[in-house]
């Protein structure tokens, strides 16, 4: 009887230190993923637009130095290119998501604006409701550019050329609500140059029709002229100040335009409802990336200046940039 006792006894005992182990097994697994650091697994950042193009080559070179930032914790990072309406496609994608900082969005604000201001009350989403931005580690500049087959040296030459020619210009764009193409319709408009625009998906892609003289012209970011100097002549670049990496090439504003006197900052996005967690380490990665000599060197060698915007400053440039392109945006419009 005593052994019958004893065995019911150690039974009983044995499943209550099962229940126990088991209770406390779940509690670390539930606790542990409560408070499981930031990032678990490697970093997406998905692109809007096709390889080779300023957002395309910005995002490899900032990638490949993600799992050297501490605030990582080692995790890597890739790109995956999904173009398609001006970089919407990629940003409706992102937005599908969980908001829990491993899928980020990577574009200028000029273009990720444009956007949304020509699509008007249709826009799929607001870029400064919808989306948080993380920081920025370098910028897109605009240019006009031809073959170096056509004989214009500057932007007063072009001008001439194209009004004396009597015919419908025809100029290429990385896609159709960029924010070059914001500015290749502000100029055309501003000279009375009648004109017909053709939409690539990237800037590679733009290029390769300008190469091919599929275009007479091509409105789109310096980066792409790298490697193509042989072929490719800019005539005017944007932005208040000269381009760092391209010096000896005058403004628009110096040849005599207004209006075209800003840039895109390339900027991380995240879906609206991320950590603060999420933002204080990417924001932190970005400083430290933006600092490495690779990544500097890699810029520079593609037409891309390497530097630091934090959160708090590219939200302040999202509002001008607001201001800047909502006229110009509208006049766009107004006139197709």
């Amino acid at each position: 009887m005593t052994s019958i006792k004893n065995t019911v006894l150690e039974e009983f005992m044995s499943i209550r230190k099962s229940i126990v182990l088991t209770a406390a097994a779940v509690f670390t697994l539930t606790s542990g993923a409560a408070l499981a650091a930031y990032p678990e697994k490697p970093i997406k950042i998905m692109v809007g637009f096709s390889a080779g193009g300023g957002t395309d080559t910005t995002s490899r070179g900032f990638a490949s130095y993600m799992h050297e930032a501490e605030s990582m914790g080692g995790q890597p990072a890739y790109i995956v290119n999904l173009p398609g309406a001006s970089g919407q496609k990629a940003a409706k994608q992102v937005l599908k998501e969980k908001a829990d900082g491993h899928t980020l969005y990577m574009i200028n604000i000029g273009t990720f604006i444009v956007g949304e201001l020509a699509k008007g009350k249709d826009a799929p989403y607001s870029v400064k409701d919808d989306w948080v931005n993380l920081g920025c580690m370098s910028q897109l500049v605009t240019s006009l550019q031809v073959h170096t087959s056509n004989p214009s040296k500057n932007m007063a030459e072009f001008i001439a050329a194209a009004k004396a020619s009597g015919k419908v210009h025809t100029w290429g764009t990385s896609g159709a609500t960029t924010m070059h193409s914001g500015i290749g319709h502000l100029f055309f408009d501003t000279y009375g140059i009648p004109h017909k625009k053709v939409p690539f998906k990237g800037g590679s892609k733009a290029r390769a029709a300008l190469v091919s003289q599929s275009v007479e012209s091509v409105f789109g970011g310096n980066n792409t002229i790298a490697g193509f100097e042989d072929t490719i002549r800019p005539l005017a670049t944007a932005g208040a100040g000269r381009d760092t990496t391209m010096p000896d090439l005058a403004t628009f504003k110096e040849q005599g335009m207004e209006g075209a006197d800003f840039t895109g900052l390339f900027c991380l996005f995240a879906p609206k409802g991320v950590s603060e967690e999420v933002k204080t380490k990417v924001g932190a990665a970005i400083k430290h990336i933006a600092g490495i000599k690779g990544f500097k060197k890699f810029m520079k060698k593609n037409n891309l200046a390497a530097f630091e915007t934090d959160a708090k400053a590219a939200v302040a440039a999202q509002n001008v940039m607001y201001k800047t392109m909502g006229p110009v945006v509208a006049k766009i419009l107004a006139s197709q």
